[in-house]
């Protein structure tokens, strides 16, 4: 692949147009890919000067600028691909960067995203640590049977002449650092994110079909124009007959955010409706009845499904949340940081100190990484 080619298929990605296939090439290039020519070319201090000028330019516009100079400058920007990461930023500086000891657990090892089990929950409040469990039935529930499918999915199946006899709440629960998916007994698959819980009956009876979302998850509902599927999180609903959509509404947010990928839903919230159209977002305020509509790339709202993170001009505190979720961190912010932004892409698979380099590679922060008694307890300190 050439170095032309792979900046344009890194732009594709950014804007939402790669398919799996292009998305699994893109990473697989990533580690190898130099651009030692360009490197030469510039110094480093210039080379950093170029690219935020670029990014300045992308973000705020005076000017019709031709692709061949987007080529050049994306070009330059790869050049700090380290380890499958990608980092740019508003307001660059000069602040020079902590050292790699500082970004080391206290014995020195690589700080992974070390994953517990996700823990299923059922209605007579017993528990099953999905991940200590092989493939197989787990449990019958009033006729229902849970199984634990080969690829570690979790799947209910019914018997249609028990499903009107059915009314068991199962609630599965996401901790930091892991994914899970979830067949439901009507055929709806629900992938949930970190720190993520889902509240759900063991077989749908009745009118409709309800579950509970604390967090984010992707769902695609099986259609059934008899039963709308509905999904509640606190004073905001959605209501959907069969569609592909993402939602994010984490307790420690202000904000939930519903994304539509197919198909058509429909947002209440504190007695306002929106009908959402195939990548559109809503945004549903905390306290208010306000619901922002605007257009979503499915690349950035699903990056966490694929396994990787995507940064498009986000705020440190918004970078800093995901990463606290994926790798169990508590984050203190020592210094005044807002107003500092940063786009990136970044393979969760990989380790945190090299995410963290990445960053401070920017010139915007700084990190000193400080260990607890468990992994839970440990903390990230975020400074100019």
């Amino acid at each position: 692949m050439t170095s032309e080619e792979y900046i344009k298929l890194y732009q594709k990605f950014l804007e939402g147009k790669c398919n799996a296939d292009e998305v699994r090439q893109l990473f697989d290039y990533k580690d190898d890919f130099k651009l030692v020519s360009v490197k030469e070319e510039l110094g480093d201090e210039e080379l950093k000067a170029k690219i935020q000028s670029r990014i300045q330019d992308e973000l705020h516009p005076v000017r019709k600028r031709s692709v061949k100079m987007w080529y050049a400058y994306a070009a330059a920007a790869i050049i700090l691909v380290t380890a499958g990461l990608f980092f740019f930023a508003n307001n660059y500086n000069s602040q020079p960067s902590v050292s790699d000891k500082t970004l080391a657990n206290a014995d020195g090892k690589s700080i992974d995203a070390n994953s517990n089990a996700p823990i299923l929950t059922l209605a007579d409040g017993s528990t099953i640590a999905l991940d200590e469990k092989g493939s197989g039935l787990l449990t019958n529930e009033a006729g229902t049977e849970i199984r634990k499918v080969t690829n570690g999915e979790l799947a209910y199946d019914t018997p249609e002449q028990l499903a009107n006899n059915t009314n068991s709440l199962n609630k599965i629960s996401i901790p930091r650092g892991s994914t899970y998916k979830v067949t439901l007994a009507d055929g709806t698959k629900v992938w949930l994110n970190a720190a993520s819980s889902l509240s759900y009956p063991s077989a749908f009876n009745g009118s409709e079909r309800v579950v509970s979302l604390v967090g984010e998850a992707y769902f695609e509902v099986a259609k059934n124009a008899k039963k709308p599927f509905k999904v509640k999180m606190n004073d905001t609903e959605v209501q959907v007959l069969g569609t592909h959509f993402n939602i994010s509404a984490y307790e420690d947010d202000n904000d939930i955010k519903t994304t539509l990928m197919e198909g058509s839903v429909k947002l209440r919230h504190l007695g306002t409706e929106k009908l959402l159209v195939p990548g559109q977002q809503a945004i549903a305020k905390e306290q208010s009845s306000d619901i922002l509509i605007k257009k979503a790339g499915a690349q950035e709202v699903l990056a966490w499904k694929n396994g990787y993170f995507l940064f498009k001009d986000n705020s440190i505190r918004e970078v800093m949340s995901q990463v606290a979720r994926w790798y169990k961190l508590q984050v203190v912010y020592q210094d005044k940081i807002d107003g500092k932004h940063f786009g990136g892409i970044y393979d969760k698979s990989k380790k945190l100190e090299e995410l963290l380099k990445g960053l401070e590679a920017t010139g915007l922060v700084r990190f000193k990484v400080e260990e607890g008694n468990s992994s839970e307890e440990r903390r990230v300190v975020v400074m100019e």
